[in-house]
Formats: C-alpha cells, sequence, structure tokens
C-alpha cells in the first residue's frame, strides 16, 4: 500500500516537472500551493521553489499559504524569506497564528508585531531575529520566559503589554539600546538593574503592574521623559533618584498611593496624571518644578490637605474632582499664577476665600457644589481679571448673590441648576457678552438680563421660562438660541442677527415677521411648522436651515428672500429628489445661486 502512494505521489510530482516548461502564472500558483503541503524529503519544496519564479507570488501572498505548509521551517527558508528580500520588506504582522516555525529565517526583519498570539509559549525563533529594532508582543499572554529576547542587542522598542505569564526582567538587561519599554499587565515585581542597563531609556510603562511597589528601583534611568506607574502598588514615590529628564508622569489608579513623596526627584516634571488614587491624603513630596504648570487631581475622596502645592509657584491651571474630605482652598492662596480654578464634586469645601485672591484668575469653574445657596462665597466680588465662569450641577443654587466689581466677566454658562429661580444681577456685569442658561426648571423669565451688554444668549431645556422681554432692553445682542423651552413665546427683534429655535409648537413663522436684521436663522428644530409666509419680510437673511421640518411642504416663500445664499432643505425635500420628484423651489434656488444643502 505504502509503495503505491509513494509510486501516485513521484507521478504527480513528474507531472508537475513536466509542466514546469509550459505553465503560465495561474498554473504555477496552483502548483505552490499544493507542493508546499507534501510532506516528503524536500523534492516538492525544491519543485514549489522552481514554480514559485513563475508564479510571481507576493511575500504577502505566501504568508497565508505558511501556516499550511508540511515543512513551515522550509517553507520560510525557501519560499518566503526570498520574497521579503526581494521585494526589500522588513516588517511582519502576524495574527491568528499557533507557530513561528521558521520565523528565524526572516533575518531581514527590523519590526515584529505578534498581535495576541495567546498559544505561543517559546520565542526561540524571535531570538534568532538579530536586527530587529522594534518588537510587539501584544496580548502574547503564553510567554513567560524572554531569555530568547537577550540576544536581540539592536531592539529600540519592546512592547510585552498584557504578557501576564512573564515576571522575570532579567533577560532583557542586555539589551543597552532600548529606547522605549512596555511591561504593563505582567506579573514584574522588580525592576532591579534598569538605571545601568538601560541608558538610552526614554519611556518606561509599568502600568497594570500591581506587585511593583519600590519605585526608587527606577533610579539612575537618565534619559527617560515619560514613566507610567498607573494602576501599580506603589505607596509613594521615595527612594526615586537620578532621573532628572522625567517630563510626564502617571501615576491614575494607584490603590496604595498615600502621598507624593519623592516626586521631587522629577525636577523637570510638565505633566501628572492623579486620577482615581482612593488612599491619597495629601500632595506633600513636591519639590521646585518650574515647567509644571498644570495639576488635575481626579476622584481622590481621602485627598484632605493641599498644602503640597505650595511649592508649584508656576502653576497656572488647578481643576480638583471628587475630593470628598477637603473643606477649605486656603493652601493654594499663594499660587499667584493661577489663570484657571475648577472644582469638581467636593461636598465638604466650605472656604473659597483663596479663590478672591488670585491676581490672574481668569476662568473659574465650579460643579457638583450641593453646598452654594448663591455665589457670594466664592470671594469674587471686586476680581478684575476673572472673564469665564461656569457652575453646573449646583443643585442648591438659588440666585447668584453680590457680583459687583466683576469687571472682565465676559462669558457665563449655568447648567442644571434646578434651585434657580432667577437671574438677578448679571445685568451689572459691564463685558458680560455670553450667558448660557440650560436645565434650570424653575427659571421663569430672564427680567434680570434688562440693559445688559451681551451679544450671545442660550437658552436650553427651562422648561418654564416664558418670559423674554428683559432681552429687547440688551441693545447689542446679536445672536440667541431658544431651546426646548415650549413656554417662551415673546421672540424679541431689535438687532438679532442669528437665530436658533428648536423644541417650540410653532405651526407657522408669524412670531419672526418683524425681525428685519436676521440674517442666519436655524429652524430645523420645528418639526410641526408648516407655513413659511412670514419670512418674506426678512430681506437680510442670507441662510436658513430647515432640516427637520418634516411638515413643512410649501418652501415657495424662499424664492421671496432677495439676500439668500444658503439654505438647508427638508428631509422630506431630497427623499422626494431621490425618487425622482424634485421640488421646484429647489430647481429655483439653485439656478440662482443659491446653495441648496442636504441636512
Amino acid at each position: 500500500m505504502t509503495s503505491d502512494h509513494g509510486n501516485g505521489a513521484a507521478s504527480q510530482l513528474d507531472s508537475l516537472r513536466a509542466l514546469l516548461e509550459s505553465a503560465k502564472p495561474a498554473q504555477a500558483r496552483k502548483a505552490v500551493r499544493e507542493l508546499v503541503t507534501r510532506a516528503d524529503a524536500g523534492e516538492a519544496l525544491d519543485l514549489a521553489v522552481r514554480f514559485a519564479r513563475i508564479a510571481d507570488y507576493s511575500s504577502e501572498l505566501l504568508l497565508r499559504l505558511w501556516p499550511t505548509a508540511a515543512d513551515p521551517d522550509g517553507f520560510c527558508e525557501a519560499l518566503l524569506a526570498p520574497a521579503f528580500r526581494r521585494e526589500g520588506r522588513t516588517e511582519l504582522r502576524l495574527r491568528r497564528t499557533a507557530s513561528l516555525r521558521g520565523l528565524r529565517h526572516l533575518t531581514m526583519l527590523r519590526g515584529l508585531h505578534l498581535d495576541r498570539l495567546k498559544e505561543i509559549t517559546d520565542l526561540a525563533e524571535v531570538g534568532a531575529l538579530g536586527e530587529l529594532r522594534d518588537l510587539d508582543l501584544n496580548g502574547c499572554a503564553g510567554i513567560e520566559d524572554l531569555t530568547p529576547l537577550g540576544g536581540l542587542t539592536e531592539l529600540t522598542r519592546l512592547n510585552l503589554h498584557r504578557c501576564r505569564a512573564v515576571a522575570d526582567t532579567t533577560p532583557l538587561l542586555t539589551l543597552g539600546r532600548l529606547r522605549e519599554l512596555d511591561l504593563s499587565m505582567t506579573k514584574v515585581r522588580a525592576t532591579h538593574g534598569f538605571g545601568a542597563a538601560f541608558p538610552a531609556l526614554e519611556s518606561l510603562t509599568l502600568r497594570g503592574c500591581r506587585a511593583f511597589k519600590d519605585a526608587g528601583q527606577l533610579s539612575g534611568l537618565r534619559r527617560l521623559t515619560h514613566l507610567d506607574l498607573g494602576w501599580t502598588g506603589i505607596r509613594d514615590l521615595s527612594g526615586l533618584r537620578d532621573v532628572p529628564a522625567v517630563t510626564h508622569l502617571d501615576l491614575r489608579s494607584c490603590g496604595q498611593l498615600r502621598d507624593l513623596r519623592g516626586i521631587d526627584a522629577l525636577s523637570d516634571l510638565t505633566e501628572l496624571t492623579l486620577d482615581e488614587c482612593p488612599r491619597l491624603k495629601s500632595v506633600d513630596g513636591f519639590g521646585v518644578h518650574p515647567r509644571l504648570t498644570r495639576i488635575g487631581i481626579h476622584g481622590c475622596p481621602e485627598l484632605a490637605d493641599l498644602s503640597g502645592l505650595s511649592t508649584l509657584t508656576n502653576l497656572t491651571r488647578l481643576y480638583l474632582r471628587g475630593s470628598e474630605r477637603l473643606t477649605s482652598l486656603r493652601d493654594i492662596a499663594s499660587l499667584r499664577l493661577l489663570k484657571s480654578v475648577g472644582v469638581l464634586d467636593c461636598p465638604s469645601l466650605r472656604d473659597f476665600s483663596a479663590l478672591g485672591v488670585l491676581p490672574l484668575l481668569e476662568g473659574l469653574s465650579m460643579v457638583g457644589l450641593d453646598q452654594l445657596r448663591d455665589l457670594s462665597p466664592l470671594g469674587l466680588v471686586g476680581h478684575d481679571r476673572l472673564a469665564d465662569l461656569s457652575v453646573t450641577g449646583c443643585r442648591n443654587l438659588r440666585t447668584f448673590g453680590e457680583l459687583s466689581g466683576l469687571t472682565a466677566l465676559s462669558s457665563l454658562w449655568i447648567h442644571d441648576c434646578p434651585s434657580l429661580t432667577d437671574l438677578d444681577g448679571l445685568a451689572g456685569l459691564p463685558a458680560l457678552s455670553k450667558l448660557t442658561v440650560l436645565d434650570c426648571p424653575l427659571l421663569t423669565d430672564a427680567d434680570g438680563l434688562a440693559g445688559s451688554p451681551l451679544r450671545e444668549a442660550v437658552f436650553s431645556r427651562n422648561r418654564v421660562l416664558d418670559s423674554l422681554r428683559a432681552l429687547e432692553e440688551c441693545p447689542d445682542l446679536r445672536s440667541l438660541s431658544l431651546i426646548s423651552c415650549p413656554l417662551a413665546q415673546d421672540i424679541p427683534a431689535g438687532g438679532i442677527e442669528t437665530l436658533c429655535l428648536s423644541g417650540l409648537d410653532w405651526r407657522d413663522a408669524s412670531r419672526l415677521a418683524g425681525h428685519t436684521s436676521l440674517r442666519e436663522l436655524d429652524i430645523r428644530g420645528l418639526s410641526e411648522l408648516r407655513d413659511l409666509g412670514a419670512l418674506t419680510g426678512l430681506s437680510a437673511l442670507t441662510e436658513i436651515d430647515l432640516g427637520h421640518c418634516r411638515d413643512l411642504e410649501d418652501c415657495r416663500p424662499l424664492l421671496d428672500l432677495p439676500s439668500l445664499k444658503h439654505v438647508t432643505m427638508p428631509y422630506r425635500m431630497w427623499y422626494r429628489e431621490y425618487q425622482g420628484d424634485p421640488d421646484p423651489v429647489m430647481t429655483k434656488l439653485a439656478e440662482r445661486g443659491v446653495t441648496v444643502a442636504h441636512p
């Protein structure tokens, strides 16, 4: 039986040899596909090589055949490697393969990415690729022994992210050219010798190495600029030294972090991420960091002391969120260069007085501070630099209180303040040019704005707002947006040039008849609108959006707008055009040179 099978295989090989002289590329490719699957002493593979010259297989197509080869090592040596050299190819990314056999022959590779090859446990084939500069083993969860990588001395980048079995990094200490090393989501607990071994290392990621607890082991990495210690077990940074080049430090979700002792070693620090550290009680440890101008501390509920910030005299931006035990901002009073401050969800905070003594403060954001009944506790009276104020989610804010002296305040954002009943005091802000009021369900009128220098106003989702008469006394008002305020009816005319209306139960546009200054009109959100007749007197109107006016059928009044340059027509009219029944108004507008746009 074996003899018959052997004779049959030999006969098929003879037939294929006879085809060599006359084979066309398609025939040659078929022959290669068949030959590489044959297991013999090498005759089939030799013949496949000869057919490959005719088939002109690309390296990409050969990569697809590699898993089918009876002799994958011989396949790589005889077919794949020559194709890579012929094409000058030096990069390879492998997915969905269970074996690397034969990879050792691709010695021309400079970059190799093994993408989540969980079945791979042996890196011997990779270790033979001595010219590699970039090796990415992301998600190769079966890898534990890194010894084969010790000879890859040309490597400058190594990614071991999610190589969850890796614990011992000793074999890597020979890779002195490394500039980027990612050990995130591994079992690495120690980095002894890194300082001496990696003189060129610029980026190190230990994110998710929960067993790593001693930041001092990273001392001596003199060229390191980016250090990620997020989700590690460090309690502080004590012992860390001789890392003068670090500019970016990530400490997010360090569950054991208590304070920042040791961070003073990072004298060149420019960016610090300090998020979701539930045991952080203080920020003691800072030295002089002249390039650190911005800090955000988010989700650190035990933080009660900001005195450690006092040395950061170049800070210009500070954001605090979720510090539930913080009661006072007094420790930031010495940060005289602060321009922007944000305080979010700090329910115990009562002392805001430091805000009033920050001479350069220009932007202030208050979010989720239910303890505020008005804004007087912020101590802002007389502050002549504050230009931008945002108040969001302050559920007990009823009124604004005393705002006198805020001569530079030009933008005010009010959002989700369900107890706010009035806008009193805003008319006395001499620089106020933009006001946004959203989701204030008890606000009934805008009377507090009478006489204001407003140029732009937005009212959205204020369900009982019914009077905007005060806006008629705002002579500089040029832009108004009224969104989902169903009771508001009296749209002020005056000098408004840009108007956006949405969520109003209007059947016609008669309320706009006297708005002769209008240049841009967005009424796409008036889904019940049916009659545009009242718009014919708006001779200055250049742009109109009707995109979601689902009940609108007659757009002929648009033809009577002499200045119209751009119109967004309703969906239904575009659908009719798609069905072969174009609206004649669209055709005439286009002939006039008006841009007719889709919603």
